[in-house]
């Protein structure tokens, strides 16, 4: 899964755009209060440990 991939599936799961890291990008869920941060490595894989922390 590409990490534009990851992002797409996180704002159908609920999650808002909060703002810009350096490299990252941070989304917020309001109804869990969970955050997540997405790198901006669009085309890129996202290391398989890091997907399953991220699921």
């Amino acid at each position: 899964m590409t990490w534009k991939e990851l992002e797409i599936k996180a704002k159908v799961n609920g999650y808002v755009f909060v703002s810009h890291g350096k490299k990252h990008d941070k989304y917020e869920n309001p109804e869990t209060g969970s955050r997540i941060h997405i790198e901006r490595h669009w085309s890129q894989e996202v290391r398989p440990g890091l997907l399953k922390v991220l699921i």
